[in-house]
């Protein structure tokens, strides 16, 4: 029987992931193991997030990498092959540069694995494995559930499933239309409430890059968008399963009061939406038209209102250094958050993931600092400025980012914010996890290289005067 070694590797162990609250299994391995004939191949999977990589013997090595982790994906490709073992990487980075990839492995899968991991296996068998398998973008009726006895599920926190692939939007810094395409792909169901009743955690993350979907029919005449989320937060209710969720949503979610209901009803918990900005010139450079609509009838409040009166606390996402950005516009977003009562915040940089619309503007424009890939793909981490921004300094941003976050994370803000979730979303469920992942946000933050030990008083006059 053939050994197959998956690996899902990472740069450095300050990532999220490292942390027990935030550790999530690396799904696409999963499923990649389930593609995988059991009686041909002995598999096992290594998440470099939990245990190094000790080499294993293998007779053929699967490798995915998200960007910023890539440079380590190609040391240890590097060294299977060393020793003569076949490596095929796969995954969004390796899709996007798939000739980079080749130098540092034997074949790449480029997009979804599902309609080519067959082959892939059919040619290494053969000896005749190719150098490119260009994938398909397939409905997802007939997936296969991803073989979790193969991870180390003790050690996750969060269980993790997928109910939907593609997105018809087309934000400039997304690498997921490119992947998973624009058109909008959901699972049945009664598929997704089985996978769910077999995954052992508590707590589980949907994965999708959008639970609410959009408003479309697949090609049976089905309605994919909020019909079949109220039809999957029914048979949720119905067949008893009692676990708390984590969803991304954009937010449009805020809309429907009677779905957020149902979607607490069901086990929602946590609802990370992408609001990238306060501010409307940035919304569009974003070509984030929906939320530049809702900035330009100053809807923010109340949509994030009504989520969280819902019983749902809130991530929100936010975007700060691009081109349209000023000092004010840390100030204002701190008083946002404030004004709000968002929950957790995530704020990362200007990122131009390869693939992207942004990537291409600015590599164009020679504006990307550090062209020495792939060695300068270990700073795609969304916590660096890889090029300067028009109206600020580097140095501006950096300072904006810690003033955003010391504020957030003072101990009177931290108090103050645990009286106001328990009172708005009423869930002493909620309010227990935004509490958990802040004190895993702040330890990351505090544990980063990043931190510095700003004069607290001058960023203040700097950035709201």
């Amino acid at each position: 029987m053939r050994k197959l070694v998956l690996i899902s590797p990472i740069e450095r162990k300050t990532s999220l992931g490292a942390y027990k609250s935030t550790s999530i299994a690396p799904l696409a391995l999963a499923c990649i193991a389930a593609l995988t004939p059991e009686d041909k191949y002995q598999i096992s999977i290594i998440d470099e997030h939990i245990e190094p990589v000790n080499y294993p013997e293998a007779d053929l090595v699967g490798i995915t990498s998200y960007t910023a982790h890539i440079r380590r994906s190609y040391e240890v490709a590097d060294e299977y092959r060393k020793r003569n073992v076949p490596v095929v990487m796969g995954g969004i980075h390796v899709s996007t540069m798939p000739d980079e990839a080749l130098e540092h492995c034997d074949a790449v899968v480029i997009g979804e694995a599902e309609g080519v991991w067959g082959r892939v296996l059919e040619d290494f068998e053969q000896g005749r494995l190719q150098r490119k398998y260009q994938a398909e973008h397939l409905p997802l009726d007939n997936m296969p559930f991803p073989k979790r006895q193969y991870l180390k599920t003790d050690r996750y926190f969060w269980g993790m499933i997928q109910t939907s692939r593609g997105c018809p939007m087309d934000c400039s810094f997304c690498s997921v239309t490119m992947f998973n395409g624009r058109d909008f792909r959901r699972r049945k169901v009664e598929d997704v409430i089985a996978e769910l009743s077999g995954i052992p955690q508590k707590f589980v993350i949907i994965l999708d890059d959008n639970i609410l979907g959009h408003e479309v029919k697949d090609s049976r005449g089905n309605p994919i968008g909020k019909a079949w989320l109220r039809a999957f937060f029914e048979a949720v209710i119905k067949n008893k399963i009692r676990k708390y969720f984590y969803v991304q949503a954009s937010m449009k979610f805020g809309e429907d009061v009677g779905l957020l209901q149902l979607a607490y009803r069901a086990g929602v918990r946590l609802a990370l939406v992408g609001i990238e900005s306060i501010e409307e010139a940035s919304l569009k450079a974003y070509c984030k038209n929906l939320n530049a609509s809702y900035a330009r009838r100053n809807c923010f409040l109340e949509l994030i209102s009504n989520i969280r009166k819902s019983g749902i606390a809130i991530v929100g996402c936010f975007i700060l250094g691009s081109d349209t950005d000023t000092k004010a516009s840390f100030g204002r977003t701190l008083d946002f958050i404030r004004e709000s009562g968002i929950d957790i915040i995530q704020v990362t940089k200007p990122t131009p993931l390869p693939g992207t619309r942004f990537y291409k503007e600015l590599f164009e424009q020679n504006r990307i600092l550090d062209i020495r890939y792939p060695e300068a793909w270990k700073d795609y981490t969304f916590t660096r400025m890889l090029f300067k921004p028009r109206q600020l300094d580097i140095e501006d941003v950096y300072e904006g980012f810690h003033y955003i976050k010391m504020n957030f994370y003072a101990t009177p803000a931290k108090i103050k914010r645990f009286f106001r979730t328990l009172w708005d979303t009423k869930s002493l469920s909620s309010t227990a996890m935004m509490q958990v992942i802040n004190h895993t946000y702040q330890k990351s933050f505090f544990d980063s290289d990043l931190y510095r030990d700003y004069d607290m008083r001058r960023l203040k006059e700097k950035f709201n005067p």
